[in-house]
């Protein structure tokens, strides 16, 4: 019997086929479903970049300060990376909340009453494994291909990964 559903999502399209499926499987057994977005530390994408703007998630950094003159240069430039890098982590932070969203939205349209979210910082795999431990999961969900499609077919996908690793049946969606 299928008690506990977890769908990893990144806000991809195949994500999102994942999340509808997971919820038609959920409604019909009563299933828990639970919604993990894994947020990595890799870089923002182009896309991402422009949501953030677009969605106006990122608040720009103020430009130096009354005292900038003062500062040497390489305060000034080890200052600007760690506020680039604080700036990239709130705006990956925003972005995972509007994914979760989205996403808890889509499965309450699809009558899922029990459905919890949950955001993790790490390696996908690594989370995705250790979520569906902790949920105890009988069933993953999840898009074949995510937002980074190249690196997929460079060091093998996050989704075969946790199908060969998974303690439980995992499916995959296109």
């Amino acid at each position: 019997m299928i008690k506990t559903i977890l769908v990893p999502t990144d806000g991809s399209d195949h994500a999102g086929k994942a999340i509808i499926l997971a919820s038609d499987i959920a409604e019909k057994y009563g299933a828990r479903l639970v919604i993990l977005h894994v947020i990595t530390s890799d870089s923002l994408t182009e896309e991402a970049r422009h949501m953030a703007e677009v969605e106006h998630l990122a608040q720009p950094a103020a430009a130096g300060g009354p005292f900038a003159a003062n500062v040497p240069a390489s305060t000034a430039a080890a200052l600007h990376r760690a506020q680039t890098d604080e700036a990239e982590e709130q705006i990956l932070g925003r972005i995972g909340e509007r994914i979760l969203g989205a996403a808890e939205m889509t499965a309450r349209e699809n009558h899922v009453e029990r459905v919890e979210i949950r955001s993790e910082r790490g390696d996908p795999v690594k989370c995705i494994l250790k979520a569906a431990e902790e949920e105890k999961a009988n069933l993953i969900v999840m898009g074949c291909r995510g937002l980074s499609d190249l690196k997929g077919l460079l060091i093998g996908s996050v989704s075969h990964k946790v199908g060969q690793l998974a303690p439980c049946t995992c499916v995959t969606v296109k």
